[in-house]
């Protein structure tokens, strides 16, 4: 599998979920074709990024090994991590291949499978081994949406797919568990001229992803300027600010805030959905989420169906008040 850091050096929360999720179907191929196998996780970082303690937590989550490649450039010269990628898959050949379907892994493993001559099924939101076969079942969305597709790769290797964050739950991690750290010897790969002067983009807060609770709101808003008052929701209770996708398309709110099939999958401890009728590509990328907490004026809204805790009454009336609760409960007031 390939893992990422984040800015700050740490292990990204993708890269322990998809290493859990590797584990699980590593042993379940053991059940179908016999024979333990390996979980490696490979990490393209710069000489100063993540230091050898914080990789070998990896192994907490299920990897027996990380290969750490260090050099200039990495991980942000993507077309040089392709072909790194590449030349490890051919000296290890592995079965399956995996990488978090966020920006480093969306645009690193389509060109290393042009370059390994195998397919590639991207942003799956569900990953099983196949009993007889052991071949690695591959679902994701299909035809916006409305169908999901079940994929198989049962002629060439590896098996590779990039999985959207959040779609499988990150179990508590291993006491003790540590993983071997190798760097793997490899020939000069060239830097890419474009990625020369590339600079990491400091977001003022984490990814959506990342976060324990999200504020989404949708056309129940009736107008853009709700998003104020999801935002001053969001936090009250030190979360992110989320959005359903028909907003996002009317430009109420940029695309990144988006949660859905076609956006982001998140997993909060808590998710409230504010004016959002429910549809199934909503639901779909936030239905994991530990609590969900549904405001609706429509009695019939699909999404209380999904929710612990339903509200029927305008937003605009509810939300003003639960600010208000978590304030005064915030300063101890009655």
């Amino acid at each position: 599998m390939l893992g990422e850091v984040k800015c700050s050096g740490a292990v990204s929360e993708a890269t322990r979920e998809l290493s859990a999720k590797a584990r699980s179907l590593a042993d379940a191929l053991v059940a179908s074709t016999g024979g333990r196998r390996r979980v490696s996780a490979i990490m393209m970082l710069d000489d100063a990024a993540a230091p050898e303690a914080e990789l070998e937590q990896i192994g907490q989550y299920g990897a027996d090994e990380v290969m750490v490649v260090r050099g200039a450039g990495l991980p942000f010269d993507r077309a040089k991590c392709a072909k790194i990628l590449a030349l490890l898959t051919k000296k290890n050949r592995p079965q399956i291949l995996l990488a978090p379907a966020t920006a480093f892994g969306r645009s690193v493993m389509p060109y290393a499978a042009a370059l390994l001559e195998t397919g590639l099924t991207a942003d799956c939101t569900g990953l099983e081994i196949e009993e007889g076969t052991g071949l690695l079942l591959q679902t994701r969305p299909a035809i916006g949406g409305n169908v999901m597709a079940t994929i198989k790769t049962p002629n060439h290797r590896p098996q590779m797919a990039t999985v959207r964050p959040r779609t499988f739950r990150t179990p508590a991690p291993i006491p003790g568990g540590a993983a071997k750290i190798v760097e793997p010897e490899l020939p000069d790969v060239e830097d890419s001229a474009a990625a020369s002067s590339f600079e990491p983009f400091k977001a003022a807060r984490g990814a959506l992803q990342d976060d324990d609770a999200i504020v989404s709101g949708g056309k129940g808003l009736r107008r853009p300027e709700g998003f104020d008052l999801i935002s001053r929701l969001a936090d009250a209770i030190g979360g992110g600010v989320g959005a359903s996708r028909p907003v996002a398309e009317m430009r109420w709110i940029g695309y990144q805030h988006q949660v859905g099939l076609s956006g982001q999958t998140v997993s909060p401890k808590v998710y409230i959905a504010a004016g959002i009728s429910g549809s199934a590509q909503h639901l779909a990328g936030m239905g994991t989420s530990g609590k969900i907490i549904s405001i609706n004026r429509d009695p019939e809204a699909p999404i209380f169906n999904a929710s612990d805790v339903a509200l029927c009454g305008d937003l605009y009336e509810i939300i003003p008040l639960l600010i208000e609760r978590i304030e005064r409960g915030r300063t101890g007031s009655r």
